[in-house]
C-alpha cells in the first residue's frame, strides 16, 4: 500500500514538472537611444519594476504585462547608451516573481578618424 501512494506522487510529480516548466522570463534590447526593452515571458498582467543601468545612472519604471506575458519600456534621456563608452545593465523583477536581467559590456570600438 504504501509504495503504491509512493509510486503514484512520484508519478503526478513527474507528469507536473514537464508542464510546469516553461520559457523563462527574458529581456531583448530593442532601441539604444531612446533607450527600449522589451520583455517576455513574464507571468500575464504582472506588474514588473524595470532598472535601467548605464554606469553611474540608474532610472526605474513601473510597466504591466501583458495577457501573453510581454512589455516595452522606454527610458528617456539622459538614458542615452553609447555601447563604446558605457555598460548597460537592466533588471526586470515581476511582483509575482519573475525576473530577468541584460547585460551589454562596453564594446571594443575603433578609435575615431
Amino acid at each position: 500500500m504504501r509504495r503504491s501512494l509512493l509510486a503514484c506522487v512520484f508519478l503526478a510529480l513527474a507528469l507536473a514538472l514537464p508542464a510546469a516548466a516553461g520559457p523563462l522570463p527574458a529581456l531583448r534590447l530593442v532601441s539604444d537611444q531612446p533607450l527600449t526593452v522589451r520583455g517576455a515571458h513574464f507571468k500575464p498582467r504582472e506588474k514588473v519594476r524595470v532598472t535601467a543601468r548605464v554606469d553611474m545612472t540608474s532610472r526605474s519604471r513601473v510597466v504591466r504585462s501583458t495577457a501573453t506575458g510581454t512589455f516595452k519600456v522606454s527610458f528617456d534621456a539622459p538614458m542615452a547608451f553609447d555601447p563604446c563608452l558605457e555598460t548597460l545593465r537592466v533588471t526586470a523583477v515581476g511582483a509575482r516573481g519573475s525576473d530577468a536581467m541584460l547585460k551589454l559590456p562596453q564594446r571594443a570600438c575603433p578609435p575615431a578618424p
